[in-house]
């Protein structure tokens, strides 16, 4: 099995654009990035832009081979109605996506609707993703049920995904923010992965939107997926907007090294170097100020707190 993690918030942009491949079976999840519209009251910087351009071409290009597409939700950085990404990667794919009608907030039922309006005409199969187990040669896909984007339902749901072959088992675990509920946890701990991508504590809004309780908790959960066995556990997205993450983290990676046990970003997993674009922007407009930052027309609609 073979595991690239595409782009993520440690490569500077907002994603976790993942593509598995195994002997039998390419399966892209959430090929989509995108950018925040503001950060320290400052909208993306140019660099960001390019980096958002650039992770855009290499998703395209690693969805156009896959054999699997799996939407596990309905925000822009996990899904792309066209505006940077062709729907072209979906013809004659087998899809599954997030339930369009059940367990979602409203905003994501709408973009839902629209968005597979398209994508029907053109892929192959298109299959609710919840409870989903599904077998392509000796590989399995399972996909949990509907679980919380973070620690309240207020963004809505979103689904976790295993990939199973022999006994190496990948788990992707999309917007969990910690993982800090109990409810995100059941499934993890069931599947058992030799190694996890984990959407990491929303710590850039503690204290606002985001409480010191959910972090507690996070940090427990993850000590608790480093006892069930994992081998390397890889947090990002969320975490990463934090500049302060490894403090965040210092007791978890800790833990992990006593277990020896991995507990790194995606953009260490893939053996580049940590790029915190969004958290650094207010550093980006001092080293290489830009008078009036513009972004691309067809990209505005895809930045999205």
């Amino acid at each position: 099995m073979e595991v690239r993690l595409l782009a993520f918030d440690s490569m500077g942009v907002r994603s976790m654009s993942t593509f598995v491949s195994t002997h039998d079976v390419r399966i892209h999840i959430d090929p989509a990035v995108s950018l925040a519209p503001r950060r320290y009251g400052l909208p993306p910087h140019p660099r960001e832009v390019d980096r958002l351009i650039m992770a855009g071409r290499e998703i395209e290009e690693a969805a156009y081979k896959a054999d699997v597409i799996i939407i596990t939700h309905y925000h822009y950085d996990h899904h792309d109605p066209g505006f940077l990404i062709s729907l072209d990667i979906y013809r004659d794919k087998i899809v599954y996506v997030k339930d369009p009608v059940n367990n979602i907030n409203v905003s994501q039922r709408i973009r839902a609707s629209r968005f597979l309006k398209q994508v029907k005409e053109l892929a192959r199969e298109v299959h609710v993703a919840e409870g989903s187990i599904v077998r392509f040669g000796d590989t399995v896909i399972k996909i949990s049920q509907a679980v919380p984007h973070g620690p309240s339902t207020r963004l809505g749901y979103v689904v976790e995904v295993s990939i199973r072959r022999e006994d190496k088992v990948f788990l992707y675990t999309s917007d969990v923010e910690g993982p800090c509920l109990e409810e995100h946890m059941g499934f993890i701990l069931e599947e058992k992965p030799g190694i996890i991508v984990v959407d990491g504590a929303l710590s850039y809004m503690l204290g606002y939107r985001y409480s010191v309780k959910s972090l507690e908790a996070s940090v427990d959960n993850l000590k608790k997926i480093i006892d069930a066995g994992v081998k390397t556990v890889i947090v990002d997205h969320h975490l990463l907007r934090d500049l302060k993450y490894r403090e965040r983290m210092a007791e978890v990676i800790e833990y992990g090294s006593k277990h020896d046990v991995r507990v790194i970003t995606a953009a260490e997993y893939m053996g580049r170097p940590i790029e915190q674009l969004e958290a650094l922007r207010n550093k980006l407009y001092e080293e290489e100020p830009v008078k009036e930052p513009s972004i691309p027309e067809n990209l505005r609609d895809l930045l999205e707190e």
